[in-house]
Order: C-alpha cells, then sequence, then structure tokens
C-alpha cells in the first residue's frame, strides 16, 4: 500500500481527518454530530484488495483555517488489477436552501481534490462517484429560487443601461456574482457541478428513518 493510513481497532472511535485501512470485509459506521444522521459504509473486498475510509479528511498539507471538506471518503483499491472505486460524500439534513447548495458544491469540490491527491499516488485506473446524503431534496424550494434569480437578474439586465456610471458598475459586479450562483444552482438541478474545469455527475443518496434517526446504507466494492 503506497498511502499511510491507520487500522480501525476494537473499542476505540474512527477519528475524523484521518485515513484508515480496510483489509477485510468490514461495516463502519459514520454519525453526523449535528443530527445524528447515521451512514454504514459496508465493505466488500476480494483477495488483496483493500480500502481507505475517512470522515472530514484533508491532507495534512491543507491549511487548516477556512478548508473546507467532504464528511465521507472512500476507496476500494485493487491494486494488482491496477483499478480502485472512490465515493467523495457529504451528509446534509435537507438540501433547497441556495446557501446549502453553495456550501455543499464547494466542499465536495475541494474535497475531490484531497481524493485526487490520494489518487495520484494510487496510480491505478479510477471509477468515480460524488454526491450527497439527504432526507429531503427540496426539489420546487430549488425550482423557485432558481426562477426568482432567473427573473432579477433579467430586470438589472434591462435596467443598467438607464444607471448612472457609478452605480451601474455596482449592478455588474452584482450580475457577475449572480450569474455565477445561478450556474451553480442550475448545475445542481441538473445533478452534476463543475470542478477543476468539468463537469461532474452528481449523486442522491437518500436517509431513510429507523426508529429516532435517519440512516442511509453505502455499499462498496471494486466492481
Amino acid at each position: 500500500m503506497k498511502i499511510k493510513a491507520d487500522f480501525i481497532k476494537q473499542g476505540k472511535p474512527v477519528l475524523a481527518g484521518r485515513l484508515y485501512k480496510i483489509c477485510s470485509n468490514k461495516t463502519v459506521e459514520f454519525l453526523e454530530a449535528d443530527t445524528n444522521d447515521k451512514v454504514s459504509i459496508h465493505f466488500y473486498l476480494n483477495g488483496s484488495q483493500y480500502g481507505i475510509y475517512g470522515n472530514e479528511y484533508k491532507p495534512p498539507f491543507v491549511e487548516d483555517r477556512g478548508g473546507k471538506k467532504a464528511d465521507l471518503l472512500v476507496f476500494v483499491i485493487d491494486e494488482e488489477q491496477g483499478r480502485s472505486v472512490s465515493w467523495v460524500l457529504d451528509v446534509k439534513k435537507t438540501v433547497g436552501g441556495e446557501d446549502v447548495i453553495y456550501h455543499l458544491v464547494e466542499q465536495l469540490a475541494e474535497s475531490i481534490k484531497h481524493k485526487n491527491a490520494i489518487a495520484l499516488y494510487l496510480d491505478c485506473a479510477e471509477k468515480q462517484h460524488v454526491g450527497y446524503m439527504t432526507r429531503e431534496v427540496q426539489t420546487d424550494r430549488i425550482q423557485h429560487t432558481i426562477v426568482k434569480k432567473k427573473n432579477e437578474i433579467e430586470k438589472a439586465k434591462q435596467e443598467i443601461q438607464y444607471m448612472p456610471t457609478l452605480i451601474r458598475t455596482k449592478v455588474e459586479m452584482w450580475l457577475l456574482k449572480e450569474e455565477a450562483k445561478l450556474k451553480v444552482l442550475t448545475d445542481f438541478q441538473n445533478n452534476r457541478m463543475l470542478a477543476g474545469g468539468k463537469y461532474i455527475p452528481l449523486e442522491y443518496y437518500p436517509m431513510a428513518r429507523q426508529g429516532d434517526t435517519f440512516c442511509c446504507e453505502l455499499h462498496v466494492s471494486c466492481r
């Protein structure tokens, strides 16, 4: 194995910000601190395959302050076959508010960079999964925000030619920011995001109620 990682030990907590090596079929539990939503990651390994697990992981060379990171980073690796499968996922209570979507996309984009730093050293053909887990996707709310933002942008474009120069400059800056936000929202609505200059498909994993909590089962293998 080319990547330094710890081993999960019975009775010891799995710490955030670290990488763990999984050497046999195992289930790792992740608990979202704010909501107590639970994700069970089931590793299925064959032969010499192994897994890597990290929650809220970022490489140690990345600045702590302001560094964004997704909740889950997972690999299943088959070095003999020269291939791997990765997952970069974040857990949100609900997804619909525009600020939640902007933050989610930023977290995923940063964690893709963290994941790519590992993949570079693995030097394997990689299949990538990027997405989020949530109790509810508020599709109507997202659509309403997109329509509202489009109308505001169109209205500003119609009025800008009549504005004094100083105000027009400020409005032009506002337009640039709002059009960038609109693109993030419309991309998200179409189940994709832009990262590293290319579009990446976004996967949605629904969380289901189990007793007093919400849970999601993630089955990972190198297939």
